[in-house]
């Protein structure tokens, strides 16, 4: 690697490898200077500085910073740009034989190194990382995912342009034990948590390249992670909505959406709410994108796409990346719904399909949707629901262990009222859900050679079961399907 870069100047345009980085350079930095967190009192590993593109960000707000790179002529230039700072040390090292004290670091910082890493190299590194980092610290770094980011001719190019979601499945295979060796999975410790991921908006901006991916993790204990919602996460992430687990629903449902009735049942509620261009709407459990997409570029509004699953924000991600148009109108965060704060009346809609059975406190949930809306704003929403009559053993075993909480049709009325909405308006939506139901397992079933084709034959009899059952449910009485509507009254 170091022959490769020998075959560069040390200067800001070799860095970008593009012939206008002076443009986007300024941009670029302010940027992730705000995607970072708070550097205050914390030290500040940087690691493939270069020649200090960041290095002097960073120090202006940290306490210290050590930036590291294995090039020493680069090292030198980034020492003799910053040697007016007193607080940056500087190490002429490659990131795999570094060597540091554990819990050292508050932040640790990287842009464009993991791409030029092997996968193995990658965990490597991330669990050295783990070591370095504090309890509680912090994660940031950026990649060119799927293809390069500069217009520069080279006559090699070592880089390994992965997915967001193969970045996101390096993080969470990497993991350290409490006595700071490296651990199996199944052993205590310590571990990384995404916290958010996105295309950054410069390079969108001047270079019209949508696959300029940032991560922002946190290092968690990993008994964290196996608790409460954290838990909760892992069984999206790793059982019903699985990377693969998400790919084969979207196959059902079409390409972008995870939600019953895809883009036709999308389009149909969505019109309820009468958007206006430049509204603000807040998609809660947004999964793969396929509404946030739909409600911008239909109706010119932006929209805040927010969920649980890591899985589903590293696709939607991607997804936004090939939607270079809606980069200033749609924007998605991972984040849990019942712990997030936003400024009251901030948006004009709040939307949510098919997620609210996940959350066992909805009245609190309500309350904040109804102190987050604009006066006059509206709340739609679909979700799994129960008959108001007695319901069946095996129905109560299946909501246990899906860990879903289900209200009836009256009780979602009654809670959205109590919480201060007027204009309620609950409607019971089986018989559409049924149809729905049936008509995608008519599409799974008439199509099983070209689902074969992606997928494996135990997908294909997961999915053909699970649509049986849901039908068998919804016929038997069970399990039902409510849409509702309300508005937040005017000042």
């Amino acid at each position: 690697m170091q022959q490769y870069w020998q075959n560069f100047a040390p200067s800001l345009e070799s860095m970008m490898l593009d012939k206008t980085a002076s443009i986007i350079h300024i941009d670029e930095q302010a940027e992730i200077a705000g995607l970072l967190p708070s550097l205050e009192n914390k030290r500040v590993l940087e690691l493939g500085a270069g020649i200090g593109r960041y290095t002097g960000l960073l120090a202006s707000e940290a306490h210290h910073v050590t930036a590291v790179d294995f090039m020493e002529d680069y090292i030198s230039v980034n020492q003799k740009n910053h040697g007016h700072l007193d607080n940056i040390t500087y190490i002429a090292a490659d990131v795999l034989d570094l060597e540091l004290p554990a819990r050292k670091f508050g932040v640790i910082f990287s842009n464009w190194l993991f791409m030029y890493l092997t996968d193995q190299e990658c965990v490597s590194l991330l669990q050295r990382i783990l070591r370095w980092l504090d309890d509680g610290g912090w994660l940031f770094f950026r990649e060119s995912c799927f293809h390069s980011s500069g217009n520069m001719s080279r006559s090699t190019n070592p880089t390994f342009y992965r997915t967001p979601e193969d970045y996101a499945s390096l993080l969470e295979s990497a993991w350290l034990s409490n006595s700071d060796s490296i651990l199996e999975p199944s052993e205590d410790g310590h571990g990384f948590k995404i916290i958010s991921v996105g295309s950054l908006r410069s390079y969108i901006k001047h270079k019209n390249n949508s696959y300029q991916i940032y991560f922002l993790a946190k290092k968690i204990d990993k008994e964290m992670n196996s608790k409460s919602n954290d838990n909760f996460q892992n069984f999206l992430d790793n059982k019903q909505y699985s990377r693969n687990g998400v790919r084969r629903y979207e196959w059902i449902f079409g390409k972008t959406f995870l939600s019953t009735g895809g883009e036709s049942t999308t389009g149909k509620y969505i019109e309820r709410l009468d958007l206006k261009p430049g509204q603000k709407v807040l998609d809660v459990g947004c999964g793969i994108g396929g509404h946030s997409f739909y409600m911008a570029e239909k109706y010119d509004v932006e929209v805040l796409g927010v969920d649980l699953s890591v899985n589903m924000m590293t696709v939607a991600t991607e997804y936004l990346s090939e939607r270079p148009h809606l980069d200033k109108k749609v924007k998605f965060v991972i984040c849990d719904i019942t712990k997030s704060v936003y400024d009251d009346a901030s948006f004009d809609t709040i939307y949510s399909r098919d997620t609210l059975l996940h959350i066992p406190n909805k009245e609190e949930l309500f309350r904040n949707f109804e102190k987050w809306l604009k006066p006059g704003g509206k709340i739609l929403f679909t979700d799994y629901s129960r008959s108001d009559k007695e319901v069946s053993p095996n129905f109560e075993q299946y909501i246990k262990d899906r860990g879903y909480n289900l209200l009836t049709l009256q009780q979602y009325k009654e809670l959205l009222e109590n919480c201060g909405f007027v204009n309620v308006k609950a409607e019971d939506a089986t018989e559409e859900f049924l149809r729905a139901l049936q008509e995608e397992l008519n599409k799974l079933q008439n199509g099983k050679e070209d689902f074969l084709k992606e997928f494996s034959e135990e997908d294909y009899k997961y999915l053909e079961e699970n649509w049986i059952a849901k039908i068998k449910r919804v016929e038997e009485g069970n399990q039902t399907w409510t849409a509702c509507y309300a508005e937040k009254r005017q000042a």
